[in-house]
């Protein structure tokens, strides 16, 4: 199972939200420490384009992170609502 590194920025937002989406938020990073690519069907991941890394899709959140499989690390490396991530 990876462990998850939360950037100072991600952790900022997660905290600004309300409880009910804190309770999702926590639900899907469980289930990314299981698998934390894209052929994971229970979660929206998407490999980025333009960049090394992926997206997690949370409802309107997006989360931006990285992985380092040698260390089973998840970095999570941003996070906002769907317009203001890109």
């Amino acid at each position: 199972m990876y462990e998850i590194i939360y950037h100072k920025r991600v952790v900022k937002f997660i905290n600004s939200r309300d409880s009910k989406d804190k309770k999702r938020i926590k639900k899907r990073f469980d289930k990314l420490k299981e698998n934390p690519y894209p052929s994971n069907m229970e979660i929206d991941i998407k490999k980025l384009q333009n960049r090394v890394g992926f997206r997690l899709r949370i409802g309107d959140y997006r989360f931006i992170y990285d992985v380092e499989d040698e260390k089973l690390i998840i970095y999570m490396e941003e996070a906002d609502k769907r317009g203001d991530i890109y």
